[in-house]
């Protein structure tokens, strides 16, 4: 599926978001609004404003039945940040990466933004397309992670691990919740957004 078709009406939505508010589009708002984006674009969407939180999946095309993760996240230099499931419920790292590797999304559609531009009052978007096959976290060597400061020193904090597509962590103080940089060079598909 090529996602070129749906900037428009991103962009659209985005513009109409920031005659509401000032805050940055994400959570159920980028959800809604790439729900409406799809429907507009002609895929169809299942997506109901009912604040569900379907794990690994947030709606899916009738079209063609492809599943889509939508996130948030934050560009920098070389890679795009998103946080994902937290993982408290499986208690060993092995279990953790087994329930990351039972895929449930086709896609992710991350809505990413540059902190340094939004304080400048430069309202820039980044929308991006990764196909979830290349975040194929059980596949990865692990590294436990340790504190070094006074109150964690010799704790374990959690488990990192590194590949060519991407940078990963998971961070026990924070129920043991998944963040990822995914390198720039791994997404499918990027567009620039700037709401003037």
């Amino acid at each position: 599926m090529k996602f070129d078709t749906l900037v428009s009406y991103v962009e659209q939505r985005l513009i109409e978001h920031h005659k509401l508010y000032d805050s940055i589009c994400k959570a159920e708002y980028w959800e809604d609004n790439f729900c409406w984006a799809l429907n507009k674009a002609g895929f169809g969407s299942d997506w109901k404003p009912d604040f569900s939180h379907k794990i690994g999946e947030d709606q899916k095309t009738i079209l063609n039945s492809i599943s889509i993760s939508n996130k948030s996240g934050t560009l920098k230099k070389k890679s795009i940040s998103i946080s994902g499931s937290r993982l408290t419920k499986h208690k060993t790292l092995e279990g953790k990466l087994i329930f990351l590797s039972e895929k449930k999304e086709d896609y992710i559609a991350c809505l990413a933004t540059d902190k340094d531009q939004w304080k400048l009052g430069i309202r820039k978007y980044y929308f991006a397309i990764v196909n979830s096959d290349k975040l194929n976290y059980a596949d990865q060597i692990w590294e436990e992670t340790y504190g070094c400061r006074y109150y964690n020193k010799g704790k374990l904090t959690g488990w990192k691990c590194s590949s060519e597509d991407f940078c990963a962590t998971i961070i026990r103080s924070n129920s043991d919740q998944l963040w990822t940089d995914i390198n720039l060079s791994t997404f499918e598909e990027i567009y620039e957004i700037e709401i003037k």
